[in-house]
């Protein structure tokens, strides 16, 4: 590349790929951390195995030694190498003549940088790296250390425990180590308590018990669809659940096709967030979906029939498909903690971070495919032929 400038480097990108391993610790050499890792053969191999687990045993020479496994993830970065060089510069010579322009070369120490190649996948050690059961595998230093503890304060009779540094020394391994090498996020549930019922509990009662009918994956040929459901008798308007359940029917009153992503993206511009599984329970309450057909998976209002409503024809689905030669960097892109926000997808500001994600035609911002749609259109109803 050059050298730092101002904080700044220019240069031209390399085509060489190569991959990392973030070694948990600081080994004393190169060979020795390769060594730990089983060597070249077993990093390929690890490489292209499909437990995707590579092995590292900080004591390669202890058979009991406890393994830390490391899994492969996509990365989209570039190794970078940082030097210090002396750049000659010239720099005329004070003691000199005016009239004479000899000049002399200077060396002054200058960073640069260089850029070795990409860095397309990753291996990482999110476990108990330092969880280990060590045994006494230097047994000849521990003799030694033993024999001259003899010599200096012996022991007289049967009672000297330090024969046994010429003996065999048996080890009783556990036979499980530890029940998890990876953590694992655990949502645990809260104590059960045994007193009167309050209202709120009441209403939250009754909204789970809520007969919301068969509004899961529904045919796409069926005859009728889920009518609109009465939810307003069973929530308590003093409860959380109430303005949830306000506010998710109140976009379907808006329009009557959403996708899901476009939903919890207006939800969280309002400031409300809610769990998983109760978001699902507000949904079913007011909408429902297909399982095939051009609305496959939108929730659609109960009591609208998109088949028979030639204006549903903008909300039709849209799949978006990333091709293979850059999945990868959308795979990146999936490991990241922070998502694009929905708009900005529709809009095509930023890269998709799924490998296949569905649109809405009605939400995407392009002039071309908003002209398109609003065109009169040639049918009354839409079926499966059509």
């Amino acid at each position: 590349m050059g050298i730092i400038e101002k904080g700044t480097v220019s240069g031209t990108l390399p085509s060489k790929e190569a991959f990392v391993v973030h070694f948990p610790g600081y080994p004393s050499s190169i060979p020795r951390a390769i060594e730990t890792l089983g060597g070249v053969q077993g990093i390929t191999e690890a490489r292209g195995s499909v437990l995707n687990k590579l092995e590292l045993r900080f004591r390669p020479e202890d058979p009991y030694a406890h393994p830390a496994f490391g899994e492969q993830h996509p990365c989209s970065g570039f190794l970078l190498k940082i030097s210090k060089q002396d750049i000659k510069k010239p720099e005329s010579q004070p003691a000199a003549p005016a009239t004479s322009d000899v000049c002399l070369e200077e060396a002054t120490p200058a960073l640069c940088a260089d850029i070795i190649s990409r860095v397309s996948d990753a291996f990482h050690f999110d476990g108990m790296a330092d969880y280990q059961h060590v045994i006494p595998i230097h047994a000849d230093i521990a003799r030694q250390k033993k024999r001259k503890l003899m010599d200096v304060n012996p022991l007289a009779g049967h009672s000297d425990l330090m024969g046994l540094a010429d003996e065999d020394v048996m080890m009783l391994l556990p036979q499980v180590f530890a029940p998890k090498d990876i953590p694992d996020n655990l949502a645990l549930k809260p104590p059960a308590t045994s007193g009167p019922k309050k209202k709120d509990d009441a209403a939250t009662q009754n909204f789970y018990e809520m007969d919301i009918g068969p509004v899961f994956a529904i045919d796409f040929s069926v005859k009728d669809i889920p009518k609109n459901l009465n939810w307003e008798e069973f929530v308590s308007p003093s409860s959380h659940h109430w303005q949830w359940q306000v506010s998710v029917s109140a976009l379907f009153e808006e329009r009557p096709i959403w996708t899901r992503d476009s939903v919890v993206q207006r939800l969280l511009d309002k400031g409300l967030k809610c769990t998983h599984h109760m978001f699902n329970r507000y949904l079913l309450r007011a909408a429902y979906y297909f399982s095939n057909g051009p609305f496959l998976r939108f929730w659609i209002k109960r009591g609208y029939d998109p088949r028979n409503d030639p204006e549903s024809r903008v909300y039709q689905r849209m799949e978006f498909r990333v091709p293979p030669e850059l999945r990868s960097y959308c795979d990146a892109n999936a490991t990241n903690k922070s998502k694009p926000s929905w708009n900005d997808i529709c809009a095509f500001k930023v890269f998709p971070f799924k490998c296949q994600t569905f649109l809405q035609l009605f939400e995407l911002d392009d002039e071309y495919i908003q002209r398109e749609i609003r065109k009169l259109p040639k049918q009354t109803t839409c079926s499966h032929k059509t």
